[in-house]
């Protein structure tokens, strides 16, 4: 009789998956162990603001054990004089700010392409969160150390390591102006809390509204460019065409880099075959976000969009939260009813039913739907 191999050992220096996952809600689904993936279905997102133990997991190496005494951030490159912090000096030297922000990884929603794209098969409705972010601003760290002439990206890199030495460091780039943008900071703080360990504690980036690539965990060096970032996670992967290819073709060699979610959608109640009466008034739920810009408005539809209703918005949260929409629906008659839901933003962006495909399965932002049972 052959023996089960045994998984191999979480190497020193980092926190296993056992103890990221004992901490995270039992909805949430594991999509990969190496790297870590997972995440919870939209009717587990029915709050104003995701709590940690429902946030997305997205490690592309693994978790680093860090340890906040011994951390420390440089700020270094087309700047006047290259900076070092600890966590505390961070917060003694700098205004903290709170904000409350979405993160999605760029291929959240990736199963539900066809023909179905390469990498982690993120639900349509999986690999997102709105959370309370707390930290500096990017911008103030900047501008403390000077930023000289021909300045144009910033790039943050993590503390994170493979099983193998050899594993390409994770670093990403933005654009200065997204880096001097209010709400990018360097956050130490989720929720009220400090960030725990899978999501980048003591300190991470959070470019909010971006591909969730672009909020660097762990991150220990931020470097001032004049040019985007050469390497894997930027030119490799986290790429789109430029213009959109049939369904099953290779990535052009013109294909750009990921940056802001389009807009999009979840429908968070009713969850899936929830059973309701005939005459008694189903409460429709959700969420709507996009990276850059406002939802204008969000529609619903019972009847496979034939037609769409519109639901109301709550719009008294900061820029880069998601929206909470709700809709009254009273139905009339007993069996198997669905709502679909889209929305549109301030430039006229509305949510697609079916997104152009993408080789990397990115930015999918269909139209949500779900069913549920009327009873007589």
């Amino acid at each position: 009789q052959s023996e089960v191999p045994k998984p191999p050992a979480d190497p020193a220096g980092t926190v296993s998956n056992a103890a990221v996952m004992a901490e995270k809600n039992s909805a949430m689904k594991t999509h990969s162990e190496r790297p870590l993936t997972g995440s919870v279905p939209a009717d587990q997102h029915n709050f104003a603001v995701t709590p940690n133990d429902r946030m997305f997991v997205r490690n592309n190496l693994l978790t680093p054990d860090l340890q906040v005494t011994e951390h420390r951030l440089t700020i270094k490159g087309l700047v006047d004089k290259e900076l070092r912090f600890s966590l505390g000096e961070l917060r003694q030297q700098f205004p903290v700010v709170s904000m409350t922000g979405m993160l999605e990884c760029a291929g959240s929603g990736r199963s539900a392409f066809s023909p179905t794209p390469s990498g982690t098969p993120w639900l349509p409705t999986g690999g997102m969160g709105c959370a309370k972010w707390t930290g500096v601003r990017l911008r103030d760290v900047l501008q403390a150390a000077g930023i000289k002439p021909g300045a144009a990206f910033v790039a943050g890199q993590g503390s994170d390591f493979g099983v193998i030495a050899s594993a390409a460091p994770v670093i990403r780039s933005i654009p200065m102006a997204k880096a001097l943008e209010e709400n990018t900071l360097i956050a130490f703080g989720m929720n009220d809390a400090p960030l725990p360990k899978v999501h980048g504690f003591p300190m991470r980036l959070v470019a909010p509204g971006w591909v969730g690539s672009a909020s660097t965990k762990w991150v220990h060096t931020i470097t001032v460019l004049d040019a985007p970032f050469k390497g894997t996670y930027m030119d490799s992967s986290y790429r789109i065409p430029r213009t959109p290819v049939k369904p099953g073709e290779k990535m052009p060699a013109d294909a750009i880099v990921t940056e802001a979610w389009p807009v999009k959608s979840m429908i968070t109640s009713p969850a899936p075959n929830a059973s309701f009466k005939v005459g008694r008034a189903v409460l429709i739920e959700g969420r709507a976000w996009v990276g850059e810009g406002a939802i204008d408005k969000v529609e619903v539809s019972f009847n496979e969009g034939g037609t769409w209703q519109r639901a109301a918005i709550n719009n008294g949260s900061d820029k880069y939260a998601w929206r909470i929409f709700s809709f009254e629906y009273w139905p009339q008659t007993p069996g198997y009813a669905t709502v679909l839901a889209r929305a549109t933003d301030d430039r006229g962006n509305v949510q697609p039913i079916v997104p152009a495909w993408n080789p990397l399965g990115y930015f999918w932002n269909g139209i949500h739907r779900v069913g549920f049972m009327v009873e007589a």
